[in-house]
C-alpha cells in the first residue's frame, strides 16, 4: 500500500508531452536519389541533440548506450549534454563525462542500460537505448519481460495510464561489422521480438537518414509499444526526400515510382527491400536489369514498417492491399536485412508464395563491406541473378547477363584479395535515372 501511494508507480500519469522538434528541419534533399552520401545515425543524432534542448526543463527524455553512443555516430548529442557520471572523472581519458547530462552510456553493460530505460519509461518518461545490434542479444529477455509487462499491465489493470515506449536502435548492424568480423554479426532481434504479439511491437528498418529520422519521430513520442530501429551509421547514398519518407513511415512501406518500370501494370517481377544495404543492393541490381532489359517491367517496393505485412498484426494490411503490391503470383525478390525465415513466415498466410528472400544466412568474416553482401548473396549480382531465373520470360534470354554476373563476382572473389578493398565497380557506382 504504501508503495501504491508513490505517483510514480502508476508513472503513465505523470507524463509529459514530449516537445519535438520540426523533422523537416533535418531534411536531406535527395531529390536527386543517391547522388549524396551521407550518415543515417549522425542525422539522426542532430535531431536528438535538439530534442534535449527543446525538454531540458522538463527533464523527461534521455539516451542510453553501452559505451557506444560515440561509435554509433550519435556524437551531435554532446553538443548539447554530457555523459552523466556521479563518480570522479579523470581527465583526458574520462571524455565528455559530468554531474549531470541526458546520455547515459559509461558502463559497459546492456542489461544496466535497457533495465534503466525501462524504469524511466514505466515512470512515465521518454527515452532510447542505443546499442550494437548482435549484442541487443544480450538483453532479448529483459525486452521480453517488458513486453509482457505492457501487455498484461493493462489488460488486467485497466486504470493504469499508458507510459512511453521503450525505443531501441540497433545499429553496428550485421552488414556493417566487416571490420569487427563474425562475432559481432547477429541481426536476430527482429525475429525474436516479431514473435512476440506484435500490438505492442513495431520492428522499423529505415532505408536512409530522412526516413530514419521520420521513423525515430513517430517512435519517441508513441506509448505502449517496444519499437525496435534498425539503423546504418556508415556513409552511404541517400535516397528519398523527406516528403517520401513520411509518406513510408506514415503508411509502413511503398513502391517507390521513380525505381520502378511497370507503371501502374502488373509487373514481371516485384522487388521489396527493408533496410539500408538491401535497398541499395535492389536499387543497384534494377539499374543493371534495365540497362540490359530496358521493356521489364520492375516493381519497386521500401518497407520500414516491417510487421505491417503480417496478416494477423492488428495493424496489418488486408490480403487486397497486400496483393495490390506484391501481386498474387508474380516474382518477388524480397532483400532483407536479417534472417531470411521471418519475411517467410509473413508471406506464408499470404497468396503470393513466389517468394526469393535474400537476407543475412549467417556468413560472416572480417573481409570488405560489399563482400559480407555476397556471402550472403544479398548482393545485386545475385539479386540480378535471381530476378531473372525467377522470371519466365527472361530466364532463358537472360542467360548472357547471368554468365556476366558469375564473371563479375569471380573478379570481386579475386580482387579483394589482391587490393584489400571492393571493386571500382561498386565503389564508385551511382544510379541513373531510368528512361
Amino acid at each position: 500500500a504504501r508503495m501504491a501511494a508513490n505517483p510514480v508507480t502508476n508513472g503513465g500519469k505523470l507524463t509529459k508531452d514530449l516537445i519535438t522538434p520540426n523533422i523537416d528541419d533535418y531534411a536531406l534533399d535527395n531529390k536527386d536519389h543517391g547522388k549524396e552520401d551521407g550518415s543515417d545515425m549522425t542525422e539522426l543524432g542532430k535531431y536528438i541533440r535538439d530534442l534535449i534542448e527543446l525538454n531540458k526543463d522538463n527533464k523527461n527524455f534521455r539516451g542510453w548506450g553501452p559505451d557506444e553512443t560515440l561509435s554509433n555516430k550519435l556524437g551531435a548529442a554532446f553538443e548539447d549534454t554530457k555523459r552523466q557520471w556521479m563518480e570522479p572523472i579523470h581527465e583526458p581519458n574520462d571524455a565528455l563525462l559530468a554531474p549531470q547530462g541526458r546520455i547515459i552510456d559509461s558502463m559497459l553493460s546492456e542489461h544496466m542500460d535497457e533495465g534503466m530505460l525501462e524504469a524511466y519509461n514505466l515512470t512515465g518518461r521518454y527515452g532510447f537505448f542505443a546499442s550494437y545490434e548482435s549484442f541487443l542479444r544480450v538483453v532479448d529477455s529483459m525486452l521480453t519481460q517488458h513486453f509482457k509487462w505492457l501487455r498484461n499491465s493493462h489488460g488486467e489493470t485497466p486504470w493504469r495510464a499508458d507510459v512511453p515506449s521503450l525505443n531501441v536502435i540497433a545499429s553496428s548492424t550485421a552488414f556493417q561489422q566487416d571490420h569487427n568480423g563474425y562475432s559481432h554479426q547477429d541481426p536476430g532481434i527482429i525475429s525474436h521480438l516479431a514473435e512476440k504479439k506484435t500490438e505492442y511491437v513495431r520492428a522499423y528498418l529505415p532505408g536512409d537518414a530522412n526516413t530514419l529520422i521520420a521513423t525515430f519521430d513517430k517512435a519517441i513520442q508513441s506509448k505502449q509499444l517496444i519499437n525496435l530501429i534498425i539503423a546504418s551509421k556508415h556513409p552511404r547514398p541517400q535516397w528519398f526526400t523527406m516528403d517520401e519518407a513520411k509518406r513510408l513511415v506514415r503508411d509502413g512501406l511503398g513502391v517507390i515510382d521513380w525505381a520502378s518500370t511497370d507503371h501502374g501494370e502488373e509487373p514481371d517481377v516485384v522487388f521489396a527491400t527493408a533496410g539500408s544495404e538491401p535497398t541499395t543492393e535492389s536499387l543497384a541490381a534494377v539499374s543493371i536489369l534495365h540497362a540490359r532489359f530496358p521493356e521489364m517491367k520492375i516493381r519497386f517496393i521500401n518497407v520500414v514498417d516491417l510487421l505491417k505485412l503480417k496478416k494477423d498484426d492488428p495493424r496489418g494490411l488486408s490480403d487486397a492491399e497486400f496483393d495490390a503490391f506484391f501481386t498474387k503470383d508474380k516474382p518477388v525478390i524480397f532483400a532483407y536485412h536479417a534472417y531470411d525465415d521471418l519475411v517467410k513466415t509473413i508471406f506464408f498466410d499470404r497468396h503470393n508464395h513466389n517468394l526469393h528472400v535474400h537476407g543475412y544466412r549467417e556468413e560472416g568474416d572480417i573481409t570488405t563491406p560489399f563482400d559480407m553482401r555476397v556471402r550472403n548473396e544479398l548482393d545485386r549480382f545475385h539479386l540480378v541473378k535471381a530476378a531473372l531465373l525467377a522470371t519466365p520470360a527472361y530466364a532463358e534470354k537472360g542467360a548472357h547477363v547471368i554468365q556476366e554476373m558469375n564473371s563479375i563476382l569471380d573478379k570481386h572473389h579475386d580482387y579483394i584479395r589482391v587490393e584489400g578493398t571492393d571493386i571500382p565497380e561498386v565503389e564508385n557506382w551511382k544510379w541513373t535515372a531510368l528512361k
